[in-house]
């Protein structure tokens, strides 16, 4: 075992983990509930939880590679039929990420690596799929792609921070992956319906186009989502609630940071929207996964990775440039220099998620797509 986001001292605590999670969602319990007690009836028993997992995100990646092969540049606006996909695909994910807690249960391989590997799946969908809403709405390369990256994140960040402070992975009334993902469903459908140009006519009673009134309304949803956060926080750390505050400096940092890249080098939004996503995906994937990991192996809150390094030395090369002219990196290797940051945190993701994964599975003797101890001969 390699150790190197999982210290041995801390390895046993993987044993006492127990996954705790509130879900106050209406739509979840009176009509999405019953849908999935279900469907879960319908997937075999020899099928591991983390299967169930993978093959939801699959579909997300699948409607990630069908954007960026028909419009890579997300300029180009796609035919129809790949929006109502687009729809189908995300609410496959949705159920398929809904039921593989009940797959766990019901095969006996409820574990910190199924949390670990839902969440995992969920940061990442959580930008991948921003690409594909950038092309139904036709934001591609403007800021409000950025926005919408900051604000799925946002809220992404906050329940991890949150459920690492409380221990409790609470859901609000209306959350991101329960209403969240269906509002983008019934945009991904109507997008294909009336195409991405319909977002742009004027929203009744507001001079502004319907595609800003949607990002607008996200912007609300994750604002109360926030202040909801931070009151079960607060009230649950009391007198250390100040050092749990701290937190969220990762976030508000690294966003700002990405804010400081794109003023300064307006070409990241305006021409290169599909590198800075997938930078941005791999960036926060591996932020909120190693405070998931700290979660479950109760280790101090991590502030800090390796795929922060590259944003780091490219924003302070281009302060060091606007202030005194001088610039470190090329200008004409300005988009070299932004697809081997991508391969960079691509790679430091792929790495936290194979020393996690094998960590894991050799502490826990099991195996983290298929099951290594049937619940028949566990009874036996």
């Amino acid at each position: 075992m390699t150790g190197v986001y999982i210290p041995a001292a801390l390895r046993g605590n993987l044993r006492k983990y127990k996954y705790a999670g509130t879900d106050k969602s209406l739509v979840s319990r009176y009509i999405l509930q019953p849908y999935w007690n279900t469907i879960i009836n319908y997937v075999p028993m020899w099928m591991a939880p983390n299967l169930v997992t993978l093959t939801g995100f699959m579909f997300i990646v699948v409607n990630v590679m069908v954007t960026l092969a028909l419009s890579e540049n997300l300029t180009v606006p796609l035919p129809s039929w790949c929006y109502y996909m687009f729809g189908v695909f995300l609410f496959v994910y949705q159920s398929l990420d809904a039921i593989d807690g009940k797959q766990a249960r019901r095969t006996g391989q409820s574990g910190p690596l199924g949390e670990l590997f839902d969440h995992g799946c969920d940061a990442l969908n959580s930008t991948l799929t921003v690409i594909c809403v950038s092309s139904a709405l036709d934001i591609g390369h403007s800021y409000w792609h950025l926005v919408s990256l900051v604000c799925t994140l946002g809220n992404f960040y906050l329940s991890t921070w949150e459920e690492y402070h409380t221990g409790v992975l609470a859901l609000s009334y209306f959350s991101g992956p329960v209403e969240g993902i269906l509002g983008v469903v019934a945009m991904f459908l109507a997008t294909g319906l009336y195409s991405p140009r319909f977002w742009h006519q004027a929203t009744p009673l507001l001079a502004i186009p319907l595609y800003q009134t949607f990002i607008y309304l996200s912007i609300a949803i994750i604002a109360f989502n926030i202040i909801t956060s931070l009151i079960n926080v607060v009230h649950v750390k009391r007198a250390g609630a100040i050092r749990a505050l701290v937190g969220l400096v990762p976030f508000i940092g690294t966003s700002a940071l990405v804010a400081t890249w794109a003023m300064l080098w307006p070409p990241l939004v305006e021409s290169h929207a599909v590198p800075l996503s997938l930078y941005v995906t791999f960036l926060f994937g591996l932020l909120v996964g190693r405070i998931i990991v700290a979660h479950v192996v109760k280790a101090p809150f991590p502030f800090t990775n390796v795929a922060m390094v590259p944003l780091v030395v490219i924003v302070a090369n281009l302060v060091v440039e606007k202030a005194t002219g001088i610039r470190a990196i090329p200008a004409d290797m300005d988009v070299t220099v932004l697809w081997a940051t991508v391969a960079w945190s691509a790679l430091a993701y792929a790495h936290f998620a194979k020393d996690v994964i094998g960590d894991i599975c050799a502490e826990l003797d099991i195996w983290c797509l298929v099951i290594k101890h049937p619940l028949h001969k566990k009874k036996a």
